[in-house]
């Protein structure tokens, strides 16, 4: 019986394999994919052999040289009718949740740096053929990112317990978008998405989450781009465009006033939709009471995250060469030039 046990805890990742993994794809990713761009490849083709070979193919080979089970370790699950119909339903209030933490994390960058910076390369993206826009930017992915987070990483770290396995791999899910911009409402939707791949048992429920709120944001993008004229452009500070200055002169306030009314009824909006998500994942839970498995627990094995931690400070430097460049501190666009990210 002893023997039986020790034998399924070595089908499994475990933390190490989690922080391994964190670590490859970070450097990968940053380094790596910059040769893809050397190749004079179209974008759109870089961006998906980014996703395919920096995302999805690592924690596949790595589950192959362990002789992981992989059906376990990704969660290969067909989900039921109804948990599909309940990912159906959290996505939209998912994308407002998302929305919301977005604008109030510009915000407060606005009020920190002084300026913002929205890039536009997402923003063209998404203004292609909508089909086109669609398939790069949701379902590839929702694919291959879901197979790293919520497969490998999720799995390895469900080792020291099913909580710290959803909210680590949700805080390292949205520190992964190199963009400290986007990182509550990314964090928001990873760590969602790992509550109900644990719950359900099936990755494909993480993956139709991910799909849900990239094509939606997606179709959004498109239809807005279609009424502004088919272009798109680079917001250096969507604080002063006009529509929020004359907003303000039509309130009789000044520019900050007005945003921070503004921010205080996305803050009420958030709150709103954190509380219906809360009640559609209790939901998930209530279904799930019979079925959900406990991850089985190795004492001591949190110290295998410690592989992750030179991941992790690639990516603590990436994001605070960001936030000099927010500063107009050369010493930002120097790091970024010698990461070779710009």
């Amino acid at each position: 019986m002893e023997i039986n046990r020790i034998n399924e805890k070595q089908k499994l990742p475990i933390p190490l394999d989690a922080g391994i993994m964190y670590t490859i794809s970070a450097i990968y990713y940053v380094y790596v994919s910059q040769l893809l761009y050397k190749l004079n490849l179209k974008n759109e083709l870089n961006l998906v052999l980014s996703e395919v070979l920096f995302f999805a193919v690592p924690p596949i080979i790595l589950a192959l040289i362990k002789r992981y089970d992989i059906k376990k370790t990704f969660r290969l699950k067909a989900p039921k009718p109804l948990e599909v119909f309940l990912m159906l339903v959290i996505s939209p209030v998912m994308i407002i949740a998302g929305f919301c933490s977005g604008f109030l994390a510009l915000l407060i960058i606005k009020l920190v740096f002084g300026r913002v910076y929205l890039a536009g390369d997402i923003a063209s993206l998404m203004s292609n053929n909508l089909w086109i826009s669609i398939f790069i930017v949701a379902v590839v992915p929702a694919v291959c990112e879901e197979i790293l987070f919520r497969g490998m990483i999720q799995r390895g770290l469900e080792r020291m317990g099913a909580g710290w396995g959803i909210l680590l791999s949700g805080l390292l899910f949205g520190l992964f978008h190199f963009d400290f911009q986007r990182l509550a409402a990314q964090t928001l939707i990873g760590t969602i998405a790992a509550y109900v791949v644990y719950r359900t048992g099936s990755i494909f429920n993480g993956m139709i989450l991910h799909f849900m709120n990239n094509a939606l944001l997606t179709l959004i993008s498109n239809l807005a781009v279609r009424m502004d004229g088919g272009t798109t452009q680079v917001v250096e500070d969507p604080f002063a465009t006009q529509e929020f200055i004359l907003g303000a002169q039509e309130f009789g306030l000044s520019l900050e006033q007005f945003l921070i009314y503004i921010g205080a009824l996305f803050a009420v909006v958030l709150v709103f939709s954190l509380i219906v998500i809360f009640g559609l994942l209790l939901v998930v839970r209530a279904t799930t009471n019979k079925t959900a498995e406990k991850p089985e627990k190795i004492k001591g094995s949190a110290k295998g995250l410690m592989a992750g931690i030179p991941g992790l400070v690639l990516i603590a430097v990436v994001y605070t060469s960001l936030g000099l460049t927010l500063l107009d501190n050369s010493l930002g666009y120097e790091i970024l030039r010698i990461l070779g990210m710009i």
